[in-house]
């Protein structure tokens, strides 16, 4: 049985269609089709789902890595909820899985180096590509992004994109 969301819920996302929510913080974390909506008073408010890099779930606890658009570091992001998540996981791991269409590593300094990666933009079939350095890697080094510039464009030419 699909319960309705609250008022509360629908009035955060109004014009989208909420896939799962859970109370939380004095508010509501919310799954719609096109981004995950933190609860009021968390910034940035809202994810979308091609800018989730990785979710995960502790007892008391969603962790969020969120890319920043402007390409700077990632958000870490720890979002306090109730020990019943319910059914969000599985929609918040299905939704980032669903906007991934290619993902594929690069070393470029030894092992670590570079997730290349392509993403569905919600409510569209336009691909946003990436690249995610690994920890300890600095994204701002010119040579290591003149490494990984050249690497997505081969993978792109590899994918006829």
């Amino acid at each position: 049985m699909r319960l309705r969301p609250p008022a509360e819920v629908r009035q955060r996302v109004p014009g989208e269609r909420v896939l799962a929510w859970l109370p939380c913080v004095g508010s509501s974390l919310v799954a719609t089709e096109t981004a995950l909506v933190l609860p009021e008073g968390v910034a940035p408010g809202r994810v979308e789902w091609d800018r989730v890099l990785r979710a995960s779930w502790e007892a008391a606890a969603l962790l969020v890595t969120a890319q920043d658009p402007s390409g700077g570091r990632p958000a870490e992001l720890r979002i306090p909820v109730p020990a019943d998540h319910g059914p969000l996981p599985e929609v918040v791991r299905e939704r980032v899985k669903a906007s991934i269409v290619v993902q594929h590593h690069v070393e470029l300094h030894g092992e670590q180096g570079a997730r290349l990666v392509a993403r569905r933009t919600p409510g569209s079939t336009d691909l946003r590509w990436s690249v995610v350095f690994d920890p300890g890697l600095d994204p701002s080094d010119p040579q290591l992004r003149a490494r990984a510039d050249e690497a997505l464009a081969v993978l792109r030419g590899s994918l006829g994109v």
